[in-house]
Order: structure tokens, then sequence, then C-alpha cells
């Protein structure tokens, strides 16, 4: 579970980060790599047996 909340919390706050335009192009980049980590972590968690390989 806490894989889970960890990957929710990666992709919204990520996603928040990426909306960002006033301190130039790297925070938004920082944000979108972020958001695709959390991404990929819910995916991973979704597909595998509750978190195990």
């Amino acid at each position: 579970m806490k894989n889970l909340q960890a990957g929710g919390f990666l992709f919204v706050g990520g996603a928040i980060i990426m909306t960002t335009t006033q301190f130039g192009k790297v925070v938004p980049m920082i944000g979108a790599a972020c958001a695709l980590l959390g991404v990929g972590m819910l995916i991973y968690y979704l597909f595998s047996n509750d978190g195990k390989y």
C-alpha cells in the first residue's frame, strides 16, 4: 500500500510542478520526470501481485 501511495503522490505532485512556468524550463522538466516515475510506479503496482514480483 505504501508503494501505491508513493506513486500517487509522485504523479500528482509531478503534474502540479510540471504546470509551473515562472521558474524557467528546469523545474517543469523535473516535474515531468517525477510524474513519469509516479505513473510507472502506479502501473507496476497495478500489474504486479500486490507489489511483489
